[in-house]
């Protein structure tokens, strides 16, 4: 263990004088493009389309995650115990928050619905789209609240309210969503009569989708709750294995570092199974994806 702890430290330090080096000296090359994976990892802690909440909770995560990997990896003396570890950090919020993704999602069409149906009452006085879009987003229902005061933020800014919409509906990533937008920017190009009519009718159909959903969350809760049963099961064995030195010294060879890989991703294999069971499939949405976010 003295040699692994001597060379990371050597590697560190080695790599730290790099950096510094070329920080104060700088370089002649021209700038590279920025690769894919760099622009994976900067979306990865950023948090794009997330709350600052969210994102604050994420990089939490992520930093958690890489404090006991070093951890882990440095008192163990095995490196494959540490990936785990961190690893876990990083997947058992993500097992525990499957039936927390549908039931936001859900709420999430309940506030859509509820603006619809107050974006309709708005038409229904005279009011323009535009205008009344703007005037709808006082008292926004919470879950929809940041997503439409940027849609009102844009509006103000003078952003063509097609490309507006479509960052909305870029935000919201739902098909059921995508068909109040879609209404939405039908009447913005043609100004045809009876929007308010479409809008009611559109409410309507959300709020069935809501108890459709509802109950589909519903039928879906043994597969939830033996995912956390076996997840908490999961963590339970690694922490006593881990914990016991005995335990753990048939893994530190080689050999025995790739059957606990191998062992751990059939297990993971077998929980991320489960939670999709529990998940319902999304439907394929109405607006390209690709095109909302190019414009």
């Amino acid at each position: 263990m003295q040699p692994l702890i001597f060379a990371v430290a050597v590697g560190a330090a080695l790599g730290g004088l790099f950096l510094l080096i070329t920080g104060i000296v700088g370089t002649t090359r021209p700038a590279a493009p920025t690769s894919r994976l760099r622009r994976r990892v900067v979306r990865l802690w950023t948090g794009a389309g997330l709350s600052r909440a969210e994102r604050r909770a994420r990089q939490l995560i992520i930093v958690a995650a890489v404090v006991v990997t070093a951890g882990v990896w440095l008192i163990t003396g095995i490196p494959v115990a540490g990936l785990i570890a961190g690893g876990a950090v990083i997947g058992v919020p993500w097992l525990f928050g499957a039936g927390r993704v549908e039931q936001r999602a859900i709420a999430r069409l309940e506030a859509l619905e509820t603006w619809t149906r107050r974006l309709a009452d708005l038409v229904r006085t005279g009011l323009g789209l535009n205008q009344a879009i703007v005037v709808s987003t006082r008292d926004a229902p919470a879950p929809l609240a940041i997503d439409l005061r940027e849609l009102e933020t844009q509006l103000r800014a003078g952003v063509p309210i097609l490309t507006a919409l479509d960052r909305f509906a870029a935000a919201l990533g739902d098909a059921t969503s995508d068909e109040v937008i879609v209404a939405l920017r039908l009447h913005a190009t043609d100004r045809g009569q009876r929007l308010t009519d479409i809008l009611d009718k559109l409410a309507e159909n959300t709020a069935r989708e809501v108890t459709v959903r509802r109950e589909v969350w519903a039928s879906r809760a043994d597969p939830r709750l033996t995912t956390k049963f076996m997840t908490g099961l999961g963590l339970g064995v690694f922490v006593l294995l881990f914990a016991n030195p005995t335990y753990m010294r048939p893994y530190t060879s080689l050999g025995g570092q790739s059957v606990l890989v191998g062992c751990t991703l059939a297990f993971v294999a077998l929980l991320a199974w489960i939670r999709k069971l529990s998940t319902a499939r999304k439907a394929p949405r109405l607006l390209n994806a690709s095109s909302e976010v190019n414009q």
